[in-house]
């Protein structure tokens, strides 16, 4: 029989020993009472095991002995048997832990934080030094700092013991010790989209300096990147007082807003801005508050310094979500008038710009838009030559209304004012009746053509004038020979511009004067009658009548009138007579005589008179009556 191992046997135990007995036989096989009974004490919880997965606290003692049972050849119990107790105190090791690699997004400026949790895996308390080291894979500036986070909250509050650290201080067996991780992007202007700084944190046992864990802290930039170009809509050569009218267009193609947007712009030189044209992404104008001082949110969000010419509209956040990341300015500058030809217009140093910040406020650099190179004219706009030309009379030899007589010279000074904005030459010309006219230059002034005028010769042009400068010249006109009295003639002196000619402006650029000149050339008539009339007989004393007048309005000169005696008819010596008065024969003037206006030559009677006035309604001084006797053989 077989006894109990686990104290007195009986029947009951002994017969279930019996079956399991058997059932260890089935199938070949019989398992050794002894190996049975371990597993059995196994199965029963008698035999102590310790999880592999749990770390023994250092300084544990661990301690066990080993048990005997045995029977005799018959199978009665023998007395248990024990060894010596062992012990084995379970010694230091160290352990550390960090978890897992992490990343975050950080604001262009701006900062993130890490939050991390030290775990001391080791088997006793620790210390860990802790330290940091990082680089900027795209370029960048950045910083980091290891916080301990002493309230576990997740954030830098201020709280006792939130400061920077080095070293964990002691750690607990199985404790853990929370840390923040600050990183910076302290790149100036804010790092650019994408760009990451990586950071390697490290925690060492000071127990064990072999014993370490890192893990990396990548973080990735978000910028707002804003480009800009401006154009210019429309005409871009003004002349003075046009409009110039400008677009400028931004775009944020960063990866983050561009938060609270202000476009800025100074008025380019020598304008000033129209009230009335500003516009934004197309839509109507909008409303400008003008003042002569800097904005107060009262004028904002538009508002126009008159002192400073600065334009500051308020544009809000602008957005990088494509096809709503752009946005556009549209004003227009008046040109100062007057403004000379080729004076630049351009925009003065940093304007305009757009301004803007990160969300925390942080201002990244002024973006600047480039000017379109397809509507900014080479080397910057410029104003645009504008011809314009007045030619009035200089008043020395007003007024200029003219009379004279065929032959005569007038003489018309006159200046020549570039009322354009530049250098111009201008060609002169007239529309006239009958004057003709000739151009010098008046040097001197003083409406007199002098011998060194005259010497300098006739000009067909002005020569150059600048802007505003006057020049002074002389028109000689001669009235032509044989011009009917009283015929008139209505001059126009005229300056045409060379500058518009030659660029083909549409229309022709002058400036004229007009003057009026009456011809006052003499007209000599003669009335002959004979006395006494009708048919006569030979020997009878004929007595003729010539009576000359100058009926015209000018002065008739050298007037010569001959009358051949007849034939059949001998002259009466001495019958001359001039206005009734007798004029002997000869050609000289004898006493009592003080002028000799007749003369008797070969067969013809002569009356010559040195000048015979125009014709007056007041006296006869425009007519003679001349008469002298013939007798008929």
């Amino acid at each position: 029989m077989i006894k109990s191992i686990f104290g007195n046997n009986n029947s009951n135990t002994e017969s279930k020993y019996l079956k399991h007995k058997q059932k260890l036989t089935k199938g070949g096989f019989k398992m050794k009472p002894t190996r049975f009974l371990i597993v059995a004490l196994v199965l029963m919880g008698l035999v102590v095991t310790v999880s592999a997965s749990a770390i023994t606290e250092a300084g544990t003692v661990i301690e066990n002995q080993a048990f005997g049972n045995y029977e005799d050849a018959n199978g009665n119990t023998m007395p248990q048997v024990e060894s010596l107790k062992v012990q084995t105190t379970v010694s230091q090791v160290a352990g550390v832990s960090l978890g897992s690699n992490l990343a975050n997004p950080v604001s262009a400026m701006d900062s993130t934080l890490y939050a991390v949790t030290l775990a001391n895996s080791g088997n006793y308390e620790d210390t860990f030094t802790i330290g940091a080291t990082g680089v900027a894979n795209d370029g960048g500036t950045y910083d980091f700092f290891v916080y301990h986070d002493a309230n576990g909250s997740g954030t830098i509050d201020g709280v006792e013991g939130d400061t920077e650290i080095t070293s964990s201080g002691l750690v607990a067996f199985t404790g853990s010790y929370d840390l923040l991780i600050k990183v910076v992007d302290k790149t100036d202007g804010g790092g650019n989209p994408g760009e990451e700084h990586v950071v390697t944190l490290l925690a060492t046992s000071v127990f064990d300096g072999d014993s370490t864990a890192t893990i990396t802290l990548t973080t990735t930039v978000q910028a707002a990147t804003v480009t800009g170009e401006t154009v210019i809509v429309g005409d871009d050569t003004p002349g003075p007082g046009d409009p110039i009218t400008y677009e400028s267009c931004f775009t944020n193609t960063g990866s983050e807003t561009a938060y609270n947007g202000v476009f800025l712009s100074t008025m380019p030189s020598n304008t000033v801005l129209d009230l009335t044209s500003v516009s934004i992404d197309g839509g109507s104008a909008v409303t400008i508050v003008s003042t002569a001082l800097p904005p107060v949110p009262a004028d904002l969000p538009y508002h126009y310094n008159t002192d400073t010419d600065v334009l500051t509209l308020q544009l809000g956040d602008l957005v990088s979500t494509p096809g709503s990341n752009e946005i556009c300015v549209e004003f227009t500058a008046i040109l100062d008038d007057p403004l000379a030809a080729g004076v630049a217009i351009d925009f003065p140093a940093g304007s305009p710009k757009f301004t803007y910040e990160n969300e925390g406020g942080d201002p990244y650099p002024d973006t600047e838009p480039t000017e379109d190179p397809a509507t900014f004219p080479s080397g910057g706009v410029e104003v645009d030559q504008i011809y314009s030309v007045t030619l009035a009379d200089a008043g020395v030899n007003a007024p200029y209304v003219y009379t004279g007589d065929p032959g005569d010279t007038l003489i018309f000074d006159f200046t020549v004012t570039n009322t354009g904005n530049g250098t111009d030459n201008f060609d002169f010309s007239a529309t006239t009746d009958y004057v003709t006219w000739v151009y010098y230059v008046d040097g001197d002034q003083n409406g007199i053509l002098s011998a060194g005028e005259k010497t300098a010769e006739a000009v067909l042009v002005s020569g150059n004038l600048n802007s505003s400068q006057v020049g002074y010249y002389i028109a000689i006109g001669t009235i032509p020979v044989g011009t009917p009295d009283t015929d008139t003639d209505a001059t126009t002196i005229i300056a045409t511009s060379k500058g518009a000619a030659a660029e083909a402006v549409p229309s022709v650029v002058t400036g004229s004067d007009t003057n009026s000149t009456t011809c006052t050339a003499p007209v000599l008539t003669l009335v002959k009658s004979v006395l006494p009339a009708g048919n006569q007989p030979p020997g009878t004393e004929l007595t003729y009548t010539i009576i000359v007048a100058n009926s015209g309005t000018g002065v008739a000169t050298s007037v010569v009138v001959s009358d051949a005696i007849p034939a059949n008819t001998t002259y009466v010596d001495e019958s001359m007579t001039v206005d009734t008065v007798a004029d002997d024969d000869d050609n000289v003037v004898t006493n009592p005589e003080t002028v000799d206006n007749a003369f008797k030559a070969a067969s013809s009677v002569l009356y010559d008179f040195d000048t015979i006035p125009a014709v007056t309604p007041s006296d006869n001084l425009d007519m003679h009556t001349l008469t002298f006797k013939v007798t008929i053989n």
